[in-house]
């Protein structure tokens, strides 16, 4: 059985911003606080202060929730009695996501290829760091779609090498074509 894993991701660096998230909420949270304590009557900059660390705060809780749903688990393919089989894998033990799909009924696996940056600054699509892309889409002949394989850095302009996630869509391909033709002469016999 030959398994298919999704190896273009960065893990390192997502494993980092996760252990990193945590104190820079403490000390975002902290600051709310001090600014709430010294809450004595209305004015502009206190409810600026307490705007402003709820939105840190919750991009740092969303950046910290997508994180560990899609960034920091392995992902892997492969065919087992007639069905390609996807999971998303949290510490080896925590299955986040699983398709079960008969390979007969897929009718094409697609790359969306590199994303388009909404931004044209570099700095402004940090912002987008944890934000997950699911690159490659399988057609079904029901005209279902399924999305899998998360793409780490989608952005045309920071991919230098986007050849693992190309290589990594090839052999899934081949796999499903190689498979689905065993299984069609297979039901011609």
């Amino acid at each position: 059985m030959k398994k298919i894993k999704n190896d273009s991701q960065p893990y390192r660096v997502y494993i980092f911003a996760i252990i990193y998230l945590p104190f820079a909420g403490f000390f975002v949270g902290l600051y709310f606080y001090a600014i709430l304590s010294s809450f004595d009557k209305i004015n502009f900059g206190s409810i600026y202060g307490i705007l402003l660390s709820v939105i840190f705060f919750y991009v740092i809780v969303r950046g910290l929730k997508n994180g560990i749903l899609y960034f920091i688990p392995r992902e892997e393919c492969y065919i087992e009695d007639d069905n390609l089989i996807y999971r998303r894998i949290f510490l080896c033990k925590f299955i986040f996501k699983e398709l079960r799909i008969w390979i007969l009924d897929i009718e094409n696996i697609i790359d969306k290829g590199s994303k388009i940056p909404k931004v044209s600054t570099r700095s402004l699509v940090l912002a987008t760091f944890f934000t997950p892309y699911e690159r490659i889409v399988i057609e079904m002949k029901s005209g279902k779609e399924y999305r899998i394989f998360v793409d780490a850095d989608p952005y045309s302009f920071r991919n230098y090498n986007d050849n693992e996630f190309i290589q990594t869509y090839d052999e899934l391909k081949e796999m499903v074509i190689e498979e689905q033709s065993k299984l069609s002469f297979n039901k011609k016999i």
